[in-house]
């Protein structure tokens, strides 16, 4: 009941409303008794202090100044000859706003940037300042070079009054050709002049709460309504150190925009004077600019919660007025699916976000049909594909199959409807190596590669047929997605190349396998002894088997080597290899095998040939054998000495009368 209830939306929004009520009412008591202080630091934040005005009343200060110098320039005598220390006197003597605008001034030589004359309020400075060279000095080459203005950092040197610092105004002075003679220069005391003190000592004299600190563009202090803070870096400051940090942190920027953070319990205004390479800094505490706590706050409180209540009875009779057509939409939206009823029956009329909510529904529905009726189409189409595709075919997902072919359901003995559904290892062999067989699959389609491999499937029966099995991800790299997958049978393309490859290593007559293998096989032992231990051979020459031929013809040889290849698989293990070396001769291979075993093996076979009668028509025909016995020790390293010992075994035999057993031996005897 409660779940209903709560699960209602005209309650939920009636509660969102007393909420939504309660907290803005809440922040706006919150706000009356902290004396408007977000609204307050949302205007210091945007009045910045007031930093860039001081900035920009900086930057007019030193302007008015370079233009100053820039004008006294241009009264420079433009004499051919290079100027000397008379002109240079001569000059600034004549120079009477220098004096007013600048402690000190002096006019350089270009050549060797020596001081040649200086003018100014303090003797001993003036003394220091002539002769002095200013090579070294980047403003002075600056000017030199042909600049119109160049300023200087903040330095502790250069002829000033002692502690104190100044900075440089420098102008370059032309002759009548216009090349740069001299360098005219305006010195000022950041510590004293009134373009920075002022800015600095004003909110200090008149009990402002914000004050003006002003650094170099290393942040090193150069005016402070404390001198003790000269010269000291910005960050030291406990006021400033947070807000330098981060200045600092974003590159030292010098931008005339004004920036402003409260960092703890102040605020912090920046902003850079472009033409002096100086930056502003203006700090005031929080508590001073957003003043104290608020009165009122119970009967506010008392107040927003009767606003709140007022506000969410009305909320919720408005919304039940308002979502009548709520119930017939979702009604309507119940029968989303069903296709029976037409796409435009039942859907509420209005507008506002109910109607465009009702024709977003619409219109998702005509598109679905639309979806659909294609859909239908191509998968009419491949099932058209798959129907009359001489190979099976399958679509697996998530290792379920989702369409199959009428042929797949041939070549398993199910029925399409049987296969979808099934689990996809229904199209692998079943039986030991499956799994690994479906690992190497799903390894080569999550690699974005088609697997392909020939495999025995097995029916439903369970007969098993050669099949060429497929595998491709429809999406390369994600089977998981869908896999495509195409079986043909290829069982008689496998027992064709088997028989190919049959006849390739076997003798037709006899079917034993031929010399090629033979000799293929004996090599294997041969190179793989010290694995295999002993192993022998027996090499078979038949005895008055062309008196079979002369008496009976062809085709009783043929009828006698047959029974012959017949009697020699009976007596040997089926690991051994029995072979027609060609004509009358045959050749077994014992492995695992030595001389004494092989010796007793080709006597039984030695003797059950010579006791065969083959009956033919009238005749009564019979063959003998000599057989050689060969064990392939480490004295016979290849085939050709293997044969060859055979050869000689063979010969003893027949020499010894024929239809006898002789051996080789190591040191070339051969003995029974």
């Amino acid at each position: 009941m409660m779940a209903t209830l709560f699960g209602s939306l005209k309650l939920r929004i009636a509660l969102m409303a007393v909420s939504v009520i309660a907290l803005s009412v809440g922040m706006t008591v919150f706000l009356v008794t902290r004396d408007t202080a977000l609204r307050a630091e949302s205007s210091i934040k945007d009045s910045a202090l007031d930093v860039d005005t001081v900035a920009s009343t900086i930057s007019s200060r030193l302007l008015n100044r370079e233009q100053a110098l820039a004008r006294v320039a241009m009264q420079w005598p433009r004499t051919a000859a290079a100027p000397d220390r008379a002109v240079a006197r001569a000059f600034l003597k004549q120079q009477a706003v220098l004096g007013v605008l600048f402690p000190h001034a002096f006019v350089a030589a270009a050549r060797d940037g020596r001081v040649l004359a200086a003018v100014g309020d303090d003797d001993a400075t003036v003394a220091a300042l002539e002769g002095r060279s200013l090579l070294s000095r980047s403003y002075f080459r600056q000017a030199v070079s042909g600049r119109e203005l160049s300023v200087s950092e903040i330095m502790d040197d250069g002829g000033s009054t002692a502690g104190e610092l100044h900075v440089v105004l420098a102008v370059p002075l032309r002759d009548a050709a216009g090349k740069v003679v001299a360098v005219l220069g305006g010195v000022l005391r950041p510590q004293t002049d009134t373009v920075l003190t002022d800015s600095t000592r004003a909110s200090s004299l008149s009990q402002d709460p914000i004050e003006t600190i002003i650094t170099d563009a290393a942040g090193r202090i150069v005016s402070h309504p404390d001198p003790a803070w000269l010269r000291h870096d910005v960050g030291e400051d406990p006021r400033l150190a947070a807000a330098a940090a981060r200045w600092r942190s974003e590159g030292s920027p010098m931008e005339a925009q004004a920036w402003t953070w409260r960092t703890g319990d102040q605020f912090v205004a920046m902003a850079a004077v472009p033409e002096g390479n100086w930056m502003v800094f203006r700090v005031a505490s929080a508590d001073l600019l957003l003043g104290g706590p608020a009165r009122g706050r119970a009967e506010a409180i008392w107040l927003g919660a009767l606003v709140a209540i007022a506000g969410a009875t009305l909320m919720l009779l408005a919304t039940i007025w308002l979502l009548r057509p709520m119930r017939l939409l979702e009604r309507r939206a119940r029968r989303l699916l069903d296709e029976s009823l037409p796409i435009d029956a039942g859907w509420p009329v209005g507008s506002g976000e109910i109607g465009r909510l009702s024709a977003v529904f619409r219109q998702v529905l005509v598109e679905r049909a639309a979806v659909q009726r294609d859909g239908r189409q191509m998968l009419a189409r491949l099932r058209a594909v798959m129907r009359n595709a001489p190979v099976g075919i399958a679509i697996s997902r998530q290792g379920r199959v989702e369409l199959a072919s009428g042929r797949l359901g041939e070549l398993l003995g199910y029925t399409e409807a049987e296969l979808v559904g099934a689990p996809q290892q229904i199209i692998f062999p079943g039986g030991p190596g499956s799994e690994e067989l479906m690992a190497q699959a799903d390894a080569a389609l999550a690699a974005g590669q088609l697997f392909s491999d020939e495999v025995q499937l097995q029916r439903r029966d369970g007969r098993r047929f050669w099949a060429a099995l497929q595998g491709a991800a429809v999406n390369a790299g994600t089977p998981e997605a869908g896999v495509i997958w195409l079986v043909a049978d290829i069982s008689s393309q496998r027992q064709h190349r088997e028989q190919l490859s049959w006849s390739a290593t076997h003798d037709p007559l006899t079917e034993l396998v031929n010399r090629r293998e033979f000799e293929a096989r004996m090599h294997a032992l041969l190179n793989d002894r010290r694995r295999h231990g002993p192993a022998s051979a027996l090499f078979i020459d038949l005895d008055g088997f062309k008196a079979v031929n002369d008496s009976a013809g062809h085709a009783a040889g043929d009828a006698m080597l047959q029974h012959v290849a017949t009697l020699l698989g009976s007596r040997v293990r089926d690991g051994d290899t029995v072979a027609r070396l060609g004509g009358d001769e045959f050749a077994v291979l014992l492995a695992g095998c030595d001389r004494a075993t092989a010796e007793a093996v080709a006597e039984q076979i030695r003797s059950r040939i010579a006791a065969f009668r083959l009956p033919w028509r009238d005749l009564t025909l019979q063959v003998g054998a000599s057989i050689g016995v060969v064990e392939m020790d480490d004295s016979l390293p290849d085939i050709a000495a293997v044969m060859a010992a055979a050869d000689a075994a063979c010969y003893e035999a027949k020499r010894a009368g024929r239809n006898r057993v002789r051996s080789h031996r190591p040191e070339g005897a051969a003995v029974h």
